[in-house]
């Protein structure tokens, strides 16, 4: 198991907006947490997008960050650094 001080954290901005969410959210937590930390946290987009695919979300990435939105309302649900 990775040493947590190094994963990637995971800040949660918006509530889930229902169950499903809510599990997709635990899912992206679980696979952050038991993957070994890529040099750049953005290499783990693709496994992001899987998890919450387009057209109801939005993945994207910045300089040292992916950001995940909620198509239907542009707001940021989360961000991952």
């Amino acid at each position: 198991m990775p040493d947590p001080s190094e994963s990637p954290q995971l800040r949660i901005e918006q509530a889930p907006q229902d169950d499903t969410e809510a599990a997709q959210l635990a899912q992206l937590a679980h696979l952050l947490y038991t993957t070994d930390a890529p040099p750049d946290v953005r290499d783990l987009a693709p496994a992001v997008r899987e998890l919450f695919p387009e057209p109801a979300y939005q993945v994207g990435c910045g300089s040292s960050h992916i950001w995940l939105h909620r198509t239907a309302d542009h707001q940021r649900l989360a961000l991952i650094r």
